[in-house]
């Protein structure tokens, strides 16, 4: 160890080598078959900065380009300077909820799918937020190919 450079160590740990099983696609959200999607538009409305990274790497990664919010008022500055072809939003925002800011998005005309996108667990949620004027539900965690079948599922029916 010295002063200003750090300290290496070198660890050997007895493991025992482990092979990956890939994750099958939930079979709740098919992807529609020969309709790849092409590169969305999206807004994401996420107020926890790490989830919001997590979602919006997922998302990049599959050629989407993604505009974050980290609440409902600068979700709505994002609406009124660009289209979207869809939104994700979680339902617990500060100040304003989800569920307020989906009933906004829409009485502004805001017509593009919106999925929400939510660790809540109470069964009541997803009709809350479907009432709301949402297109499609989320619980988190989720993955890459869990956000790409919802999104295919809005916008290819």
């Amino acid at each position: 160890s010295e002063p200003g450079r750090g300290t290496r160590f070198i660890v050997d740990l007895p493991l025992v080598h482990a092979s990956v099983v890939p994750i099958a696609p939930q079979p709740h959200l098919p992807v529609p078959e020969g309709k790849p999607l092409q590169s969305l538009r999206l807004l994401l409305v996420e107020d926890d900065a790490t989830v919001a990274e997590v979602i919006q790497q997922l998302l990049q990664a599959q050629g989407h380009h993604v505009s974050h919010a980290g609440h409902g008022l600068a979700a709505l500055g994002e609406v009124a300077s660009q289209e979207f072809d869809a939104a994700l939003l979680d339902l617990d925002l500060p100040g304003m909820d989800g569920l307020a800011l989906a009933r906004m998005l829409r009485t502004q005309g805001f017509s593009a799918p919106l999925l929400a996108v939510t660790a809540r667990s109470d069964a009541a949620a997803e009709t809350q937020a479907r009432e709301a004027g949402f297109d499609g539900f989320l619980r988190k965690p989720v993955t890459g190919a869990v956000l790409a079948q919802a999104l295919a599922r809005l916008l290819h029916g």
